[in-house]
């Protein structure tokens, strides 16, 4: 099958590097809005250029959205007006006005879309919900979990991410739900921007902590950052009554215990791609397994959709400074 890209940044260069190796994939096809960038990663990936979105939707059976969050929900109705199965990155979109709109798309037609949260094809938090769901940890009563980036990004990126709760915390916010297959009741979020005082002059947070009341009385507290100078660190913990267990705890994990006779990390993540990067390969086997082999989506838009609802509640907790229900947003 063909498959196209659109948005040739560093995401889609790894997506095009996995369809480019995939034996179901004949041939791949690339665009973007600078033409450099579409060319750049089609010489790479012996992979083809289409001028724009409509004419590479003209020429494939399925379609990779990478572009910023805010081109999302456009390029996901614009998929289904082409008929073309589509797995677009997260957000589904950057309000959830333009996630409604491009849900009803979704839901009007039988257009396939799956929405691209990589960390659900992970191990650790695979082995997580399993564990979850078979009552190994007998009645989970907490989680916590974390993001902590370990490089600033640009005033650029900042600029058009949607902000700490859509475009970092949201990772969290879906990873929960796939974790302990319970909905979020309420929230209660705070944002600060110490030492990176820049942030707030768009409205952003360099820092954040949300605590989150899911629907069966189990709390969740979720925390991130944009700068830890140790490394790359996301982790969750799940603490039951029975057991408890730590997703991505391992020799690498960025953690500097100060503790005597204990080693430092070796060779700690500072980066997404080394920590996750098995993910996208697994992703987008789903992706093309449920095209071509009628298997489930793994993350629909509903999920995503979800997801949004999480972290715009936060954004306005965070903002008002008080507890916000999704009943207010969703």
């Amino acid at each position: 099958m063909k498959v196209g890209i659109i948005g040739a940044g560093r995401i889609g260069a790894i997506h095009a590097e996995n369809l480019r190796l995939h034996p179901d994939v004949s041939a791949v096809i690339v665009t973007d809005e600078v033409v450099s960038h579409a060319e750049r990663v089609a010489k790479i990936n012996g992979a083809e250029v289409a001028p724009g979105a409509d004419e590479l939707l003209d020429s494939v059976d399925a379609v990779v959205i990478c572009t910023p969050a805010d081109m999302h929900a456009e390029l996901i109705e614009l998929a289904v007006k082409h008929r073309v199965p589509a797995l677009c990155e997260k957000p589904l979109a950057m309000n959830l006005a333009d996630a409604d709109r491009a849900v009803a798309t979704v839901s009007e037609s039988d257009v396939l879309v799956q929405i691209g949260f990589n960390r659900r094809f992970d191990t650790g938090y695979r082995t997580a919900r399993d564990l979850v769901a078979d009552g190994s940890l007998g009645t989970v009563t907490l989680i916590v979990g974390q993001h902590h980036d370990y490089q600033l990004p640009t005033k650029e990126y900042i600029a058009r991410s949607g902000g700490e709760f859509i475009d970092q915390l949201i990772h969290e916010f879906d990873i929960l739900r796939f974790v302990t297959g319970r909905e979020v009741l309420r929230v209660h979020a705070a944002g600060a921007t110490l030492a990176f005082d820049w942030f707030s002059d768009f409205g952003d947070y360099a820092q954040t902590v949300v605590t989150l009341w899911l629907d069966d009385g189990m709390l969740a507290v979720l925390c991130g950052s944009r700068q830890n100078p140790v490394g790359y660190d996301v982790r969750m913990e799940v603490f039951g009554t029975k057991d408890s267990v730590a997703v991505g705890l391992d020799s690498r994990t960025p953690l500097r215990s100060i503790e005597p006779g204990v080693p430092e990390p070796v060779d700690p993540y500072t980066e997404w791609l080394p920590r996750f990067g098995e993910t996208y390969a697994r992703e987008m086997d789903a992706f093309l397994a449920m095209i071509l082999d009628g298997e489930p989506n793994a993350c629909t838009v509903y999920d995503a959709r979800a997801a949004l609802a999480i972290a715009e509640a936060c954004t306005i907790s965070a903002q008002e400074g008080r507890i916000v229900s999704l009943e207010e947003v969703v």
